[in-house]
Formats: structure tokens, sequence, C-alpha cells
């Protein structure tokens, strides 16, 4: 019979091994439809005198004692019917990207048909899985997150080694052909919420 210690390390064994940066935003679990709140009015009750002669306010309320009679204040909320989730994506800190240096793209001449490089989009939850990354103008443009981070992937590719977590970072491989414009906007955007960007330049060059 196993005992609780290899019972719990059979199952840290048997676990699925998930890849890096791809984890959704604590805002993906949320109902689509329900209660939320909005601002009302605010909450005011009468101060309290307690043991030691003070006045008291109860647990969140502020005392205010510039009135006739001093007296507890709150912020007040309004539940009406919403989208949980949604208010949740309003309220994410997200961005800004921070800026992207330049990167190469090859001449219309050259025999090599696309260059790649590996792009760090910086910003508060910049590599959220619920977040949409495209290239704007997109022609020539090939995006693909990098998640993985087992011991076959290259260390320029691996989140992990490259110190670039979802919450902070997202680690892209850039794919640019001759045909990419020369300055190309890079964004991410959140359901419900403006996107954020950030332009990297492409200067062409043919390597030999």
């Amino acid at each position: 019979m196993l005992t609780p210690v290899l019972l719990a390390l059979a199952a840290l064994v048997a676990a699925p091994v998930l890849p890096q940066g791809v984890g959704a935003s604590a805002c993906a679990a949320l109902p689509e439809s329900g209660p939320v709140a909005m601002p009302g009015p605010p909450v005011i009750v009468p101060a309290r005198p307690a043991a030691d002669r003070h006045l008291r306010c109860p647990d969140g309320l502020r005392l205010d004692a510039s009135a006739n009679m001093p007296i507890c204040i709150g912020t007040g909320i309004k539940v009406v019917d919403g989208s949980p989730r949604n208010a949740c994506y309003a309220a994410l800190p997200f961005g800004p990207i921070a800026p992207l240096t330049p990167r190469l793209k090859p001449t219309r001449s050259c025999p090599v048909r696309s260059l790649a490089t590996i792009i760090r989009i910086e910003g508060a939850n910049a590599g959220v899985s619920d977040a949409v990354l495209t290239a704007v103008p997109p022609d020539g443009i090939t995006l693909t997150t990098l998640t993985a981070s087992g011991n076959d992937v290259k260390e320029i590719e691996n989140p992990v080694l490259q110190r670039c977590f979802g919450f902070a970072c997202r680690l892209v491989k850039l794919e640019a052909g001759s045909k990419a414009a020369a300055t190309v906007e890079l964004r991410l955007q959140l359901p419900g919420r403006d996107a954020i960007s950030q332009t990297v330049k492409l200067v062409e060059e043919c390597p030999h």
C-alpha cells in the first residue's frame, strides 16, 4: 500500500506539464453573465462611541467628524445584471508595451525568403492567452508566441530561461519576409478593451 508521500509523488509525475505563458488571466474563469457592482449612493451611518470614549465606525467605513453629528461614510455599490468577466477585463492591468528595437527583413532580391527574430513584448499581463496578438499591416509577417520550456527547447526560445512570464512578458518569434512593411505595429487586445501596441522598425538586409 502506498504511503501518502508516495501517492503525492505519483500524482506529481502523472500531472501534465503545462507550457509557460499560455495561461489565461483570472478573468477568463468568471461567468459571462451575472451580478456586477456599479457605483451607488454612499453608505452613511452614525458613529458609535466605544468603551474608550472614542468614536468607532463599522469595518470598511471612515469617520467624518466635520459634520454637526459625526458620521461614518463608505463607498456604496449598486448590484445590477452584467458580465463579471467583462467587468474583470475592464479592471485588469494591461500594458503599456515597452519600446522595441529595430529588426531585419530581407531585401526584395535576397535569396533568403524571411528572417526570424525573437522579441520580448513586455507589459502588464502581455503574456496571458486572453490577449490576442496581431501585426498591422500583416503582409509578410508571421507571429508565433513561444510557450514551450522543455529541455529540448533552444535557450533563446524558452520563456522560462528568458525570464519572460505571462503576467509581464510575451516571448514571440517574428518572421519577416521582403513584403513586410518598413514599420510594423504589434497589437495586443483583451476582450472589450482597446488594443495596446508598439511599433517595430524592419531594416532591409540580405545576410551572406
